[in-house]
């Protein structure tokens, strides 16, 4: 409705926002817009289509978009602050499962949460890599990592010097895994491998020291 005494445009804003997201989200996301002209006093109604697949979001433990279960709040107003209408939906979607790291191994790239790291590329022409940042040291954690019935070694790609360290969150160190000889090409990886045993579902944390890129993390046993 335009309430004032002269014609007006307005842009009605449909915002989305997962009530208790299982992964970090936008505290609010723009999922539509339309500019309409009102004369001074007109109302008029309007409706917005909204495909389920608007609210999926990346899921870099299993490589896909992902429809999340769960309550979304859906918002309508002027701007993300002008809120004027909202409405709660239930949507039925699947949990997300565990990280399945005995078959797929990670990605270094692909973590829940970092400090002092960057993605850098893992070749000349495709991929990614991390690196802690100057040369420096970093930390990655991967979440709900599934070792199954268990593991009893782990693995390594990387190129430069340095040292990965592997644990469980909140545990000590299992293993370290230097590179001895540095490779001069940055590009240039080895596989490194260490004795470790885990099982069942954990956090996986990694620790990067020296100027090195981690390419990826596997698993067997």
């Amino acid at each position: 409705t335009n309430t004032s005494g002269v014609t007006a445009d307005e842009v009605a804003q449909l915002y989305v926002r997962a009530v208790e997201p299982s992964v970090p989200r936008p505290r609010r996301e723009l999922l539509g817009h339309r500019r309409i002209t009102l004369a001074a006093g007109a109302s008029t109604e309007l409706s917005f289509q909204l495909p389920l697949s608007a609210l999926e979001f990346w899921d870099v433990a299993h490589g896909r978009w992902h429809l999340a279960p769960g309550a979304y709040e859906l918002l309508v107003g002027a701007s993300s602050e002008d809120i004027r209408l909202r409405t709660t939906v239930e949507v039925t979607g699947e949990p997300v499962a565990p990280r399945p790291v005995l078959e797929r191994g990670l990605n270094a790239a692909d973590f829940d949460e970092q400090r002092g790291t960057e993605i850098v590329d893992r070749t000349k022409v495709s991929g990614d890599a991390v690196t802690p940042v100057n040369g420096g040291s970093g930390e990655l954690l991967f979440l709900d990592c599934d070792f199954g019935a268990g593991v009893t070694e782990v693995e390594v790609e990387v190129a430069g010097a340095g040292t990965v360290e592997f644990s469980l969150l909140g545990g000590p160190v299992l293993a370290a895994l230097t590179l001895d000889s540095p490779t001069g090409d940055p590009y240039a990886y080895t596989t490194l491998r260490a004795g470790v045993e885990a099982a069942g579902a954990h956090d996986v944390h990694l620790k990067l020291r020296g100027p090195l890129r981690l390419a990826r993390v596997g698993f067997s046993g």
